[in-house]
């Protein structure tokens, strides 16, 4: 089943481009308050900083695709959240708002004073959090894909695991191996709409939704949104750090209707739908995508704090 299964992916969900001779993605680590974390850096001192985080059961690979054209002209740093991605966790410390303060203290360790903060997915909570608890160190913020509020519009499964302890245990336990090959199927069948990730993303994405201790912490983390999206959603009208919303109108995990409830209660932001992406919807949007947070990040959100 394991190996049907990524086999599967490759042959019908992988790019058929050859892949680059250098990876830029190839694992690097650091030691951040406890945590092993996977990133990639590149430094350009006379730019604006931006800051990536990754998608469920995506890694930093997400942001591979736009890479090389984001290098020319920001200070870069790509980190896997803990306990996503190849960073390891523990269940303890899977909340957005732990974890927000971990991206804090991943911007002390790489002496970034104050940078741009881009959230997919489960990093949607983790950004809004950070904006509210530490939104003099963001210069904006632009999130997409994710939940932001309580409860939040999304594909029964996901409901339920965020409703009913009993749904995480069995996804623990007894639906382990299940879940797990769910998670890593669906993603790449229809977490896009038409973009392709390459085999190196596809394998990555296999190996992370397999492992087991990733796979618990990835459950609990969904186990804390009862306690931290009311209290983010609380929080919105705070936020005063400007903010680009981006979304996939097809995206049939998190509803495109949670980007609508997240503009009308956030003060100074954009709202972009992308007619033909999914989840995954930088990737799918594509080159859209990239000149949309392109012309944010070069002065448009100083022009939406002025409003």
């Amino acid at each position: 089943m394991k190996n049907s299964a990524l086999d599967n992916a490759l042959k019908n969900h992988a790019s058929k481009s050859p892949l680059s001779a250098v990876d830029y993605f190839a694992p690097q680590f650091t030691q951040v308050g406890g945590f092993d974390v996977r990133y990639v850096r590149h430094a350009n001192e006379a730019a604006p900083t931006l800051i990536l985080l990754n998608g469920f059961p995506q890694s930093i690979r997400m942001w591979e695709c736009f890479w090389g054209t984001l290098s020319q002209s920001f200070d870069l740093l790509a980190f896997d959240i803990p306990g996503f991605g190849l960073s390891k966790a523990e269940e303890a410390d899977m909340s957005p708002r732990r974890l927000s303060e971990l991206v804090i203290e991943i911007m002390d360790h790489f002496s970034i004073e104050k940078a741009h903060l881009v959230g997919p997915d489960v990093g949607v909570p983790i950004t809004l959090a950070t904006a509210i608890n530490h939104g003099n160190r963001l210069a904006s913020i632009n999130i997409f894909d994710g939940p932001g509020s309580y409860p939040p519009d999304m594909a029964p499964i996901l409901k339920a695991l965020i409703r009913f302890r009993f749904v995480r245990w069995l996804a623990k336990g007894l639906n382990k191996k299940a879940v797990m090959n769910t998670n890593f199927q669906v993603a790449v069948k229809d977490g896009y709409s038409h973009f392709q990730p390459n085999e190196r993303a596809i394998k990555e994405y296999f190996d992370i939704t397999h492992n087991g201790r990733n796979h618990q912490c990835a459950i609990s983390f969904f186990g804390s949104y009862r306690r931290d999206l009311p209290w983010i959603d609380k929080h919105l009208d705070q936020i005063q750090v400007p903010t680009l919303i981006t979304w996939g109108k097809l995206d049939p995990f998190v509803l495109a209707s949670n980007a609508s409830y997240l503009s009308s209660q956030i003060a100074h932001n954009k709202l972009v739908i992308f007619e033909k992406a999914s989840h995954f919807s930088s990737e799918d949007a594509g080159e859209v995508y990239l000149e949309t947070l392109t012309q944010w990040l070069r002065g448009e959100y100083n022009l939406q704090q002025a409003i």
